[in-house]
């Protein structure tokens, strides 16, 4: 045997003893939502997305982590963000990141991104927007 390897018998009990908790943590995955941030123009207002799932997640999964991307023009004025579902807000602090804070909700939960620009008034020149995906990881509650 050489130090770099364990004998059979422990290893034959790492598999036995670590595959049922391996299948129920690996029992889940990630579905694609993904919407289109419009063009804002008017300070104060709030622009939603509805973020519509690629596929639909399994009723009896629950939410592990959120990713998400959107993308926006460069602007001098940039817009406050929040990942919502119908009950909470996540504010987002960039345009590109993922959170654990919605943890435990619903997979199927609806989400939505939700932006304000600051101030009141209108832009000479709106903040242009674009593509919206946020990732729904998820694993299945055990039975």
């Amino acid at each position: 045997m050489t130090r770099h390897q364990l004998p059979r018998w422990l290893m034959i009990t790492i598999v036995l003893v670590l595959s049922p908790a391996q299948a129920d943590a690996s029992a889940g995955g990630a579905i694609p939502a993904q919407g289109s941030v419009p063009d804002m123009a008017q300070k104060g207002r709030e622009y939603r997305v509805a973020l519509i799932p690629a596929d639909t997640a399994p009723a009896d999964g629950v939410l592990t982590e959120l990713s998400w991307h959107y993308e926006l023009t460069p602007g001098a004025v940039m817009p406050a963000a929040w990942l919502c579902t119908p009950s909470v807000c996540e504010s987002l602090s960039m345009a590109r990141g993922s959170t654990d804070a919605l943890a435990g909700l619903p997979a199927n939960t609806p989400l939505s991104l939700h932006f304000v620009l600051p101030g009141e008034g209108m832009l000479k020149r709106p903040v242009q927007g674009g593509a919206a995906q946020v990732f729904i990881n998820y694993r299945m509650q055990a039975q």
